[in-house]
C-alpha cells in the first residue's frame, strides 16, 4: 500500500509538472485599425507615441520589437537600456525617444510630454552582450542597434510620466 501511494504521488507530481508545448505568434504583419499616422497628430509627436504604442500596446505584445521600431514614423534619438535586475547582469527593458536628451530637457522644463517609451521584454538579456555591441556600433542608435534588440519579444509598453501636467 505505502509503494502505491509513493507511486500515485509521482505520477500526480509529473503530471502537474507537465509542460505544455509552447507555439510562438505569428510575426506577419496585422491589420491595426487603431494606429493613427503621424500627420493626424498635426505635429504632436508625444501624442503620436504614446497613443500608439502605449495606449495601443495589446497590438504589440507578444511581437518583436522590430514591429513596433518599423511603423515608428520618427526617428529614435535618445535611448536608454534597462538594467532592472539587483544584479546588473540582465536587461529587462530599453527606454526610448523621439527626442535627443537637450529636446527631452527643453520639453519637460515647457511642461511638455516628451514620451519616452518604455519596452519592456519577455526574456532578460544578458547586459554584457548589450554592452559589447555598444563598445563595437558607439551609443547612438543605429541599424545594428535596432536590429539586435528587434528581435525581442514585447512583454509590455510603458512610458516615464514626468510631472508636466501640474
Amino acid at each position: 500500500m505505502k509503494i502505491f501511494k509513493i507511486y500515485l504521488f509521482i505520477i500526480i507530481l509529473h503530471l502537474c509538472m507537465r509542460q505544455e508545448p509552447v507555439y510562438a505568434q505569428s510575426t506577419k504583419p496585422q491589420p491595426d485599425e487603431k494606429y493613427k499616422s503621424l500627420s493626424s497628430y498635426r505635429g504632436d509627436t508625444s501624442l503620436y507615441i504614446i497613443e500608439n504604442f502605449v495606449t495601443n500596446q495589446e497590438f504589440y505584445k507578444q511581437k518583436p520589437i522590430s514591429v513596433l521600431l518599423n511603423r515608428m514614423e520618427v526617428p529614435v534619438k535618445y535611448f536608454l537600456l534597462g538594467p532592472d535586475t539587483d544584479d546588473l547582469l540582465y536587461s529587462t527593458n530599453i527606454s526610448i525617444c523621439a527626442y535627443s536628451s537637450s529636446e527631452i530637457e527643453r520639453k519637460i522644463k515647457l511642461k511638455k510630454e516628451p514620451a519616452l517609451i518604455v519596452i519592456y521584454w519577455t526574456k532578460p538579456i544578458l547586459s554584457t552582450k548589450i554592452y559589447d555591441l555598444l563598445k563595437q556600433k558607439g551609443r547612438v542608435w543605429n541599424k545594428d542597434l535596432a536590429d539586435f534588440f528587434g528581435t525581442q519579444i514585447i512583454d509590455h509598453i510603458g512610458y516615464v510620466k514626468y510631472p508636466v501636467n501640474k
